[in-house]
């Protein structure tokens, strides 16, 4: 088959690349085969995989200009620009890694958004290992105005998507943001789908972030998630431990665990800082989950003063604050009756349940039951006329 110029140049690129490089030759040879009989989709696929093995990662700049971007216009948009970002990887100077991402990006505009979107994401978590918070922000935001509006996209990008918002929240903050974002991104990239050491990380700066974010006071959904498991089976299983401790609102395990394991806590500057809200946080999941025993049908929700300062151990003339600190962050509703010392429950924040917690709810279902059952016999033996 004969050949124009530009074709020849670029099959002559494949051959001496394969006599160079011997061990990838077989994949070259390949590429060689369907690049002549324009075989763009199983072209793309072969290409993924390579790009992807460690010894070609130093020769993906020349690679790329002396053979992708040959046809590129052939290509799937969104393998293309997996393609991109993994050339983009190899540059060492930020203002290369700029000038390379935003000329993808502005070809990847005029033909698919989600493709400039994936773009966008993987160029702003790049940016951040070059302490380039700003310019991060800045396409991140851009890739949310799209991501906001739009439905159906593909899994890929809301992966992208998340792991770069996650990336920027663990720089710059709030832990609950970080949180929030990790969580979603572990929906679209299961832990399984990750390496040891990403899963790893994303599962230690979830435990720390769910430990210290201002609003975080549910930790039912984390405790349910592999996350836990993840943690287990390493150096950190004390934060797993941890964890457990807060969701339960179980302040005796929370000061046995801090006196077992504080070198590793001291370790952390998050949990180091934050040691007083720390305490104030576990107080106030003791004092939910205290209330929650009293919310459900049959239960008496007026709840004493001297019972939570018991349970949370705190004096009883510091019970009050405790409470009006837990109405001002909405984990409760109800009245404090300061003269009684007492607080009628209306309202405990919904969570994500344990098992222990669901079969106390049946429990207080099955009394109420019973009890609607007892209160319909006696209204029909008091007023036989109605029952017949």
């Amino acid at each position: 088959m004969s050949h124009d110029a530009k074709t020849q140049a670029v099959l002559a690129f494949l051959r001496s690349q394969a006599e160079a490089l011997p061990a990838l030759a077989p994949q070259l040879q390949q590429m060689e085969e369907l690049y002549s009989r324009k075989l763009w989709h199983q072209l793309t696929v072969l290409l993924q995989s390579f790009i992807s093995l460690p010894e070609v990662q130093p020769l993906l700049i020349h690679f790329y200009e002396s053979f992708v971007c040959d046809f590129k216009q052939k290509l799937n948009k969104l393998a293309l620009a997996k393609i991109q970002i993994a050339v983009a990887q190899q540059y060492s100077e930020v203002e290369k890694v700029i000038f390379f991402g935003n000329s993808v990006a502005a070809e990847a505009r005029k033909d698919d958004v989600e493709a400039h979107t994936f773009i966008l994401c993987e160029i702003a978590r790049m940016l951040l290992s070059f302490e380039k918070v700003a310019e991060c922000k800045e396409r991140l935001d851009e890739a949310a105005t799209f991501m906001q509006s739009t439905a159906g996209v593909d899994i890929c990008v809301q992966a992208s998507y998340y792991r770069a918002w996650s990336a920027y929240y663990k720089i710059k903050g709030p832990a609950t943001d970080f949180y929030k974002n990790a969580l979603l991104l572990l929906a679209y990239s299961p832990l399984s789908e990750m390496s040891a050491e990403e899963a790893l990380a994303i599962s230690f700066d979830l435990g720390i972030a769910a430990l210290v974010g201002e609003k975080l006071y549910n930790f039912g959904e984390l405790l349910e998630h592999p996350v836990v498991a993840v943690l287990e089976g390493t150096d950190f299983a004390w934060l797993a431990d941890l964890l457990r401790a807060f969701n339960a609102g179980d302040i005796d395990q929370y000061e046995s665990l801090v006196a077992r394991y504080h070198e590793q806590l001291e370790a952390q500057p998050a949990l180091l800082s934050n040691t007083n809200f720390l305490k104030e946080k576990i107080t106030l999941m003791c004092l939910t989950e205290t209330l929650f025993q009293r919310i459900g049908p049959s239960a008496n929700r007026t709840v004493s003063f001297e019972h939570i300062a018991t349970a949370s151990k705190l004096p009883v003339d510091q019970v009050e604050l405790l409470l009006m600190r837990a109405l001002s962050l909405k984990l409760i509703r109800g009245v404090i009756d300061q003269v009684d010392q007492t607080v009628r429950v209306e309202w405990v924040q919904p969570r994500v349940l344990q098992q222990s917690q669901i079969a106390l709810m049946t429990e207080r279902l099955s009394g109420w039951c019973g009890t609607v059952n007892s209160t319909l016999t006696m209204l029909d033996g008091l007023t036989p006329e109605f029952a017949a």
